[in-house]
């Protein structure tokens, strides 16, 4: 009989089953009934931020390129004589892969052949084939997705803001390296990786859709018992990281490039949070964006009319174990003057009263986007990958949401300091 725990959100009309597997896989399925498609995802809590470990195999620390997470992602996708994504296709089904700074997930999408696909999946994964000259080849084809993003100034502007706030933390590194980094990956390199961040006890599968729980369960295990492993499942991942100084590296990065309409981002550096506590952080932001910020805001009307800006300020908390930051973003013909006039608008808030009849109303809508966004099975998925990942309860976003006080949005304000803020700017030749 397999020990199994459940997270029930009446809000959201869905449950969250939670099991782990003899090999130490955990594996979560998020109910969604009524819905046709179904989701399935394997995951690993591994992203473009570690690059310093011990290799589980031989119990040894090593330090492995920048973007080395993301290259692994390719290979495993990209089989020899063939591409996942065209035996997904085959199949009539729709499947992806993504590496962000902290995770690493394949997944696809459909509403037929569900469990064929759940079998092709776990192969994919579980069946890596790295030689010398398929490193090789992807060495050129990573090198031209770095090269492209170099001239995406919306991509630059953003990492910019990163290099400017860390000194020493790897998320101030393209996701994907540089074209420098990827040369020095290696067949051995991306084994050693493999083998350790891909160990069961590090990785996960979840499943959102209406399913039997225990029949797909019995499903994911049949699958990933055919492959077996050498890994001790009981071994300690460990992962290590410089100290990151508090002060920012830099406070302004100016790029120039050809660019239509200038952008901005202007990032504030902040102490590191934990578990719920990055949940809150996310929730306040999103809060602040929408009282402060959002087109229906007084600050962005008066920008408007003053020919400022004409589509957006996007304000955003990013933040996991090792970095902690805001990021505010928006384009204007003269970014100068916008990037003073939001400083001085923060600055002002700061010091001014919260609005707590315009605050009830913004808490009050985002409980209702949450309700209404249970109809999407991407939201429930990012969701139970959150909690994976900060290590929280599935629904916690709900409470916490429910429990956030104006007095949380001011002192959260309170902590956007001038000592800790840093500019990106990308203006044209």
């Amino acid at each position: 009989m397999r020990k199994m725990s459940v997270e029930v959100s009446k809000e959201l009309g869905e449950s969250t089953f939670c099991t782990t597997l003899e090999n130490g896989l955990k594996v979560y399925i998020c109910q969604k009934k009524g819905f046709g498609k179904k989701i399935g995802m394997f995951g690993t809590k591994y992203g473009s931020v570690v690059n310093d470990f011990v290799d589980i195999t031989t119990g040894k620390r090593i330090k492995v390129p920048d973007g080395i997470a993301h290259f692994l992602e390719h290979k495993l996708f990209e089989k020899e004589g063939a591409n996942a994504l065209d035996l997904f296709s085959k199949m009539g089904v729709s499947s992806n892969a993504y590496t962000s700074f902290d995770q690493t997930v394949y997944f696809f999408e459909t509403s037929e052949k569900f469990e064929e696909s759940i079998g092709m999946l776990v192969k994919l994964i579980k069946e890596p084939y790295f030689t010398d000259e398929n490193v090789q080849k992807e060495q050129g084809i990573i090198g031209q997705e770095i090269s492209m993003y170099d001239d995406d100034p919306s991509f630059m502007v953003y990492f910019n803001a990163l290099r400017a706030m860390y000194q020493k933390n790897p998320v101030r590194i393209d996701i994907a390296g540089t074209i420098e980094s990827i040369s020095h990956i290696t067949k051995e390199l991306l084994y050693t990786c493999y083998n350790t961040f891909y160990s069961p006890q590090n990785m996960f599968f979840l499943v959102v859709g209406d399913v039997d729980v225990d029949k797909t369960i019995d499903i994911i295990e049949e699958n990933i018992k055919k492959y077996e492993t050498k890994v001790d499942t009981n071994a300690k991942i460990e992962k290590f990281s410089e100290d990151e100084p508090k002060e920012v590296a830099q406070k302004e990065i100016v790029q120039k490039m050809e660019i239509y309409l200038p952008q901005l981002c202007i990032g504030y550096k902040l102490d590191l949070a934990k578990k719920e506590e990055i949940i809150k952080n996310e929730i306040i932001v999103s809060i602040i964006s929408d009282m402060y910020f959002s087109k229906q805001s007084d600050f962005f009307e008066r920008e408007y009319n003053n020919g400022k800006i004409n589509s957006f300020i996007d304000m955003q908390y990013e933040g996991s174990d090792t970095f902690s930051h805001v990021i505010l973003s928006t384009t204007s013909t003269d970014i100068d003057s916008i990037e003073k006039d939001i400083l001085d608008y923060i600055n002002q808030i700061k010091k001014e009263p919260i609005d707590e009849e315009l605050f009830e109303v913004i808490k009050r809508k985002k409980i209702g986007e949450a309700i209404l966004s249970s109809d999407s099975l991407n939201v429930s998925y990012r969701r139970v990958i959150d909690s994976i990942l900060d290590d929280t309860s599935v629904y916690a976003d709900m409470e916490i949401l429910k429990n956030i006080k104006a007095s949380d949005i001011k002192e959260f304000l309170n902590k956007l300091s001038e000592e800790n803020r840093v500019s990106s700017k990308i203006i044209s030749k």
